[in-house]
């Protein structure tokens, strides 16, 4: 994985489902562009065709051919928004990246050695947020959803978490900056915190 020397700042956010991820990003990037900042918000999957395929088939697809389609979807997201932003000294805020592929995937039983090389060629992001909550808040959150994906049902929040300390310790090896933050109190709490991690790059 290659580190960004593109010119502008790049931060994933990534967490288990459920975590309030969406909603504090979005808090955040509002909060940036107010305050003057050039910002882009971008996520993954992406709404290209070839992200909206991965979303659309990602319930029936084996767990290698799934994790190939999301590094697939993610050279695209590189290629077209992420890198030509970054050129541009712009921030770049990611909704779910790589960290996102140590979880899921890794949930899905791919081994890791194998995400790590269909990835190998991405640019790692500057800044690696890691959400997380107390099971009971992030449960709460999926129940309330109407159609829980593959990685949502049967109650695996606490492998989500789990994998998620994996992650950032393989992420942490490759010299990423992480940044854990526990999204258990209001939001705007988190949003504060996250903004302040953003901006004091």
């Amino acid at each position: 994985m290659i580190k960004n020397n593109l010119g502008g700042k790049f931060i994933s956010v990534d967490g288990p489902n459920g975590v309030g991820k969406t909603t504090i990003i979005a808090g955040v990037v509002e909060k940036m562009i107010n305050d003057g900042y050039d910002v882009i918000l971008t996520k993954e999957p992406t709404d290209t065709e070839l992200g909206k395929f991965t979303r659309e088939i990602s319930e029936t697809i084996g767990a290698d051919a799934l994790a190939c389609l999301v590094a697939a979807d993610r050279y695209e997201h590189l290629n077209k928004v992420i890198i030509p932003s970054l050129k541009k000294n712009q921030i770049v805020v990611s909704d779910r990246y790589i960290l996102s592929s140590l979880i899921l995937q890794r949930m899905d039983n791919v081994q890791e050695q194998f995400i790590l090389n269909i990835n190998s060629n991405i640019i790692l992001p500057d800044l690696q947020i890691a959400l997380s909550a107390s099971i009971d808040i992030i449960q709460d959150r999926l129940n309330a959803r109407e159609v829980p994906s593959r990685f949502e049902r049967n109650n695996k929040s606490m492998l989500e978490l789990k994998f998620m300390k994996v992650g950032i310790l393989c992420l942490e090896k490759m010299n990423v900056r992480v940044e854990l933050i526990e999204n258990n109190v209001e939001v705007e709490s988190s949003i504060e915190k996250l903004y302040k991690l953003i901006t004091n790059l």
